[in-house]
């Protein structure tokens, strides 16, 4: 009987690749652990891996008693979703003028946008602080929406220029021969073409805002307005913190964004293979 040889290199890139997917899923089978624990189980030395009986009730303990991240929790969809409306319209208008248009300035003009990523929110903050304080926005979502628009606009214009300038303007210009308009050419020809770089975008917007600290901390004060990243660290106290609840928080904060993967998947597949020109 003859034996199949198994190529040894396949055997190490199948245990690399089990490693790695193991590596990522043992943070979430720690997080669901810790979120069906009480607080003695999560407070045992040795740990438990298992609850012995799931608390599902610190679900609903986080959601409307201890904590109440329901507002917290709807404060975030508001600044995370306008942050995602502004980023893809304004991102789209400078992309589609720097991709279509020659301008003097044009390439001082991207190294400038893609500049301003090096600026750790951090250093910026000080600044932008005395800015929203000035303008009457502390403790508003005016406050949150501007600063983490203007922090995720600069990679929304380059992703679009890039998925630009792989989409040929001959299209365009066929659609103006048959009678279109211009603005007719982009919203019929070109926005389907340039949907799947749109909502790759207009994803990387949202996750940036959703899980925003560094704003939050610094521009609410009002606990009615603080947002989910925020209202996660209202978990712990001097002494002790409360890593059921935290984890149960988080586990919530988490279906937003798994939701909206779900939702768009199709097109951001379509988005990360796209390339080349399309005729």
């Amino acid at each position: 009987m003859k034996i199949k040889k198994i190529p040894i290199l396949k055997i190490i890139n199948t245990a690399i690749i089990t490693v790695i997917i193991g590596l990522m899923i043992v943070p979430f089978f720690i997080m669901i652990s810790t979120s069906l624990k009480s607080y003695a189980e999560v407070t045992k030395w040795p740990p438990v891996w298992l609850p012995d009986i799931p608390k599902w009730e610190n679900f609903s303990t986080v959601w409307s008693k201890a904590g109440n991240i329901r507002i917290a929790f709807v404060n975030s969809l508001i600044v995370s979703l306008s942050t995602m409306l502004l980023c893809t319209v304004l991102g789209s208008f400078a992309a589609y003028s720097a991709s279509r248009f020659k301008f003097a300035g044009k390439k001082p003009f991207l190294f400038g946008v893609i500049i301003t990523q090096m600026f750790s929110a951090v250093i910026l903050i000080g600044p932008m602080y005395g800015i929203i304080r000035d303008m009457g926005l502390l403790n508003t979502h005016l406050s949150l929406i501007i600063p983490n628009t203007a922090f995720s606009l600069p990679m929304t214009v380059w992703l679009l220029y890039g998925y630009l300038d792989g989409i040929s303007p001959s299209l365009e210009e066929a659609a103006m021969l048959d009678g279109c308009t211009r603005l007719q050419a982009v919203t019929r020809i070109l926005m389907p073409l340039l949907a799947p770089g749109i909502i790759t975008s207009g994803l990387f917007a949202f996750i940036v805002s959703w899980n925003d600290l560094i704003f939050a901390n610094s521009f609410i004060t009002r606990t009615e307005m603080r947002t989910l990243s925020v209202a996660l660290t209202s978990y712990r106290s001097l002494f002790e913190t409360y890593w059921h609840n935290m984890m149960a928080a988080s586990l919530i904060s988490v279906i937003p964004v798994f939701v909206l993967f779900l939702m768009i998947q199709k097109y951001l597949v379509k988005g990360l293979s796209a390339g080349g020109v399309k005729e």
